[in-house]
């Protein structure tokens, strides 16, 4: 019985610490800004879709430097570095003052004032279901990762469940005492 609980309680201690490492870097680091949004729009679909002020691209590119996977594996800084030239073409070096997105661009060819706005694509019901359970940016756990998670878990509770099991079969089919014969 103590087995079990020591164990039980050791699978609430991993998941405690799987939820607790989930949380985004951004929540424990009140400094990110514009820059983790460029790089969550790379991440989205490896280009920069949305229009972000001039610093937040450079900021972005520096910021790379803390993920290593995304510097030596991937054309995030290129890609990057070719969006703020883009920026730098349509703003012509002036760059903005707020941190977010703007309202023209990809996402909103229409651009704000005229009330018109694109129609959206109908998307499948497999592409919304991942979009929903996929991870939302670039600090997000792998779904990969949270599905092996899931099975190892499955399968730690399935041991459990076949050494209890034994455990009990075991207690039933203990041969009960011979009774004494009289002379």
């Amino acid at each position: 019985m103590r087995l079990l609980l020591a164990a039980t309680l050791g699978v609430l201690a991993l998941l405690a610490a799987g939820t607790a490492t989930a949380a985004p870097s951004a929540a424990l680091n009140p400094s990110s800004g514009c820059d983790l949004a460029v790089i969550n729009d790379w991440a989205d679909n490896n280009r920069v879709d949305k229009i972000y002020a001039i610093p937040c691209y450079t900021q972005a590119i520096q910021r790379l430097s803390s993920y290593p996977d995304l510097e030596g594996y991937s054309s995030a800084a290129d890609d990057i570095h070719d969006a703020l030239l883009a920026a730098l073409r349509q703003d012509r070096g002036g760059g903005g003052t707020g941190g977010g997105p703007s309202t023209g661009g990809p996402d909103n060819p229409s651009g704000p004032g005229d009330g018109t706005t694109a129609p959206k694509p109908h998307k499948s019901f497999i592409t919304r279901l991942s979009d929903r359970l996929g991870p939302g940016n670039a600090q997000s756990i792998p779904l990969p990762l949270l599905v092996l998670g899931g099975l190892a878990l499955l399968l730690l509770l399935a041991a459990g469940a076949t050494w209890i099991a034994r455990r009990f079969q075991a207690r039933r089919l203990a041969p009960a005492p011979a009774p004494a014969r009289r002379p």
